[in-house]
Parts: structure tokens; C-alpha cells; sequence
């Protein structure tokens, strides 16, 4: 008979449960349950349009910013529905970039530290410098996650739930001291990334392209990670689907793209959200017998897709993470890879916008049209620290008629459809090992606030 064990996940963003079915000592089945509604996309509903860029920064307190930047890009695509281009300056635009890429920096390295790490301690006693709080590579990763952050409050004035992005442009006005202050903070980052994080400089890591070269060249704490995680078997676990998802360029490292069984362009008509397992459908509220969860599940094509990091790094067409995949049967080592591998290409971007500013730019042109008059049907795409999001405004006389945001941990983490399990419940299946099945979720960086917006 098959048995059932139902746990509250901790380490995570918010609250999740984990229902797992289990048959001769492996998971059968598993459901990844949401359990609490939030409503965000309800609050938004008859606001003033601009309402939207104090509202959805506060779905979620780690990745807020994003949130904001999906709201300031579907309501400038709001206007060109409307048949008038706004004017962003250049120097808006990188500042914009700055932000969102510091937002996601910080997070990643408390991801990995924070979350990642601790499952490693509870099978190796000797990892004593990673425990949390006492250890030194734990208060370090703090201490440096929240430094970058500082880059954020310098040109957005605080973090999180910052608003200061605009139809139009942002609300600041940086100097030159502010700026070299910024490339500081970036430069003491990159620093520590090099000497603890991968063991090696930067510009020799993105020379490699295999597993092997990167063992034999890093002496740093992602090293010890990965052969921890061999260890212990991940070689082979945590695959969820070939299929990779990524909705927007950010820079040179990020590419937007559908990967299956080769790249295509992301076709957001292609997006639809399926609520045969959710206790939200189709706007109202349904506890029938087969609802699990308050979250929903993406579908491109009628198909689940994986995104995040690693995604990103396979639309990319990075050599070395198309090796990884390649040569691991199971997913988990190469997600944990991609997501600390993004944190130095991010640091390298931020330098480069930083150094292109051009303070003599306007930080935000007004436009000629009131934005009282918008109507119709826009999107605003962003790439977070989890993945991608997208939020789509539909408008009437300058207010929302409906707004709905589909989040990366929906798109990862949400319920099963007809057809498919979610990427993260599939990823489940065949674990024998309660804590490893807990650490595979956790390579997808739970956030339930933002699953159940």
C-alpha cells in the first residue's frame, strides 16, 4: 500500500507544504500545495493605473524589484498599445538594469549560503564553517549580500519594495561620486565571488567549458558543494523537463528563448494558465475534491516549462552548462551551478552599465500622453532571481480592469494540469530519501508569497 507523508518545507520563502506519495521506498507521487491566498491581482483591480508601481513591488520582499520592473514595462507597452512610444533615455534604461541585476545578485548569494548549504551539514558534520550563523562563510555571505544591496538604495533610495521606476524613466538623479561609490561596492563583491565563491578569477572561470576543468582549476565553496552533492548521488537527480523557458535579454549573459529540443523565440500567445488543480479558477474560488493548491500552471504550447538560472545558461547556449546537462542525468548539481555561475556574469554587467552612465542624460522624459487615457491589453516581461515574470495589465479610461502576474515559482512550482506534473513535482519522482526530495525543491528556490500572489 502505497504511503503518504505530508511536511511543512522549511527554508523557504513563505509557506509550503510537501504531500509525497511513496510505494516500495521511493516517491510514487508528489504535490507541491500553496496553502495560503494572498490576492494581489484582486487588490489591483479598478486602481489607477500607477497604483500598480506601489502595489506589486510588495508581492514578495526578496525579489519586489522585479515585480516593479514588469509593472514599468507593461504599462510603457500600455502606451504603445495606445499608439504613443514613450522615450526612455539610455541612462534609464542601465539604471534600471543596475537595480534589477544587484536585486538578483543578492539573492542568489543568499540562496545558495542560506538555503542550499545547511541540507549539505545534516550528512557532513565537518562543514562547520557553513552553519548558520556561527559559521564565518555564513556570516560572510550575509555580509556581502547585503552590500550589494546598498546599490539598489543609492540610485532607488531603499530596499526593498522600491518604486522609483517609472513609465517613462526612474526617479533619481545620480552623481559621479555616487557612481564610483556603486562601482566600489561591485568591485568588493566580485572580489569576494572570486576568492570564496569559485575559488578562482573570473575571467578563467568563463573560459571553461567542462566539468572536469572547472574541478581542477576552483578552490572555492561552490567546488565543495558540488563534490558534497556527488557524494551523495545528485548526479543523477532532480531532472524535471528538457524544456527551458526565458521571456526577456537582460545583457549580454541573459537571452530570451524557448529551449526543447532545439531554441526558438518566446511567443508570449503562447502563454496560458491552467487551473484544473488549483482552489483559484477562472477567477473564483473551487475546493472540489482534486484542488491542492491556491497556485496555478503555466502552460507554453499546453507544456510545462523549467525556467530560472539554469534555463537562462541553455538559452543562452553557454558550452559549458550544454556540456553539464550533457553529462548529469539528473538536474540538481547544474541548477545550483547556473545560479551561482549568474552572480559573477551579473557582477560583470553591473560594472559595464555602471561605467556607461551618462549623467548628463534626462532620467525620465514625461510623456505627452495622460496616461489617464490608456486602454486595452499589455505585458510587462522581466527575468528574476527565480526566472521569468511576466505581468499582464488589461485597461480601461486610465484604470485596471484586471491584472494578472505569473511568476517564476508558478511556472516551477505550481500544480500539475491534466497531462503534466509541475517541473518541480516531477523532479520528485523516484527519490528514495525524504531530505534529498526536500533539497530538490529547494534547488528550485521556493518563494510561496510569490506562487500564491
Amino acid at each position: 500500500m502505497p504511503k503518504v507523508r505530508k511536511t511543512v518545507l522549511n527554508r523557504v520563502e513563505g509557506e509550503i507544504e510537501l504531500k509525497l506519495i511513496w510505494e516500495k521506498g521511493k516517491i510514487k507521487d508528489a504535490y507541491i500545495i500553496a496553502p495560503n491566498f494572498r490576492g494581489f491581482e484582486f487588490i489591483l483591480e479598478n486602481k489607477p493605473l500607477l497604483d500598480a508601481l506601489i502595489i506589486t513591488p510588495r508581492v514578495c520582499g526578496i525579489c519586489g524589484h522585479a515585480h516593479l520592473i514588469a509593472t514599468t514595462n507593461a504599462l510603457e507597452n500600455l502606451y504603445l498599445e495606445n499608439g504613443y512610444k514613450l522615450e526612455v533615455s539610455p541612462k534609464a534604461k542601465l539604471i534600471r538594469n543596475i537595480t534589477l541585476s544587484c536585486e538578483m545578485i543578492q539573492n542568489h548569494i543568499r540562496w545558495f549560503y542560506l538555503f542550499v548549504i545547511p541540507d549539505f551539514i545534516k550528512f557532513n558534520e565537518a562543514l562547520k564553517d557553513f552553519y548558520p550563523i556561527r559559521g564565518k562563510k555564513w556570516r560572510k555571505a550575509v555580509e556581502f549580500s547585503s552590500k550589494i544591496v546598498k546599490v539598489i538604495a543609492i540610485f532607488g533610495g531603499q530596499w526593498p519594495h522600491t518604486s522609483y521606476s517609472i513609465p517613462g524613466g526612474v526617479m533619481c538623479e545620480p552623481t559621479q561620486t555616487e557612481i564610483m561609490e556603486a562601482i566600489s561596492i561591485v568591485d568588493s563583491v566580485l572580489e569576494y565571488f572570486e576568492e570564496d565563491v569559485i575559488g578562482m578569477k573570473l575571467d578563467e572561470y568563463l573560459t571553461l567549458t567542462s566539468f572536469e576543468e572547472f574541478l581542477d582549476k576552483s578552490n572555492g565553496d561552490l567546488k565543495i558543494v558540488i563534490q558534497e552533492a556527488l557524494k551523495l548521488g545528485f548526479k543523477n537527480l532532480g531532472k524535471a523537463y528538457d524544456r527551458f523557458l526565458t521571456v526577456c535579454n537582460i545583457n549580454p549573459f541573459i537571452s530570451e528563448g524557448i529551449t526543447r529540443r532545439k531554441k526558438c523565440n518566446f511567443d508570449i500567445n503562447k502563454v496560458e494558465e491552467v487551473g484544473t488543480f488549483s482552489f483559484l479558477e477562472k477567477g473564483k474560488p473551487n475546493f472540489s475534491k482534486n484542488k491542492y493548491s491556491w497556485a496555478k500552471a503555466p502552460r507554453y504550447e499546453g507544456k510545462p516549462f523549467e525556467t530560472g538560472p539554469l534555463a537562462r545558461r541553455i538559452n543562452n547556449e553557454d558550452k559549458l552548462f550544454l556540456n553539464l546537462i550533457k553529462n548529469f542525468k539528473g538536474y540538481y548539481i547544474p541548477r545550483i551551478w547556473a545560479r551561482v555561475d549568474e552572480i559573477g556574469k551579473l557582477l560583470l554587467a553591473v560594472k559595464n552599465y555602471l561605467l556607461n552612465i551618462n549623467i548628463k542624460e534626462p532620467s525620465y522624459i514625461k510623456s505627452k500622453l495622460d496616461i489617464k487615457n490608456l486602454e486595452g491589453k499589455s505585458y510587462g516581461l522581466c527575468e528574476a532571481a527565480r526566472g521569468s515574470l511576466i505581468h499582464k495589465i488589461i485597461a480601461k479610461e486610465g484604470r485596471i480592469k484586471k491584472y494578472d502576474i505569473i511568476t517564476p515559482t508558478v511556472w516551477n512550482l505550481g500544480t500539475r494540469c491534466k497531462k503534466y506534473l509541475s517541473p518541480a513535482e516531477k523532479a520528485l519522482i523516484g527519490i528514495d530519501n525524504q531530505l534529498k526530495a526536500e533539497m530538490i525543491i529547494r534547488s528550485f528556490d521556493v518563494c510561496s508569497v510569490c506562487t500564491t500572489h
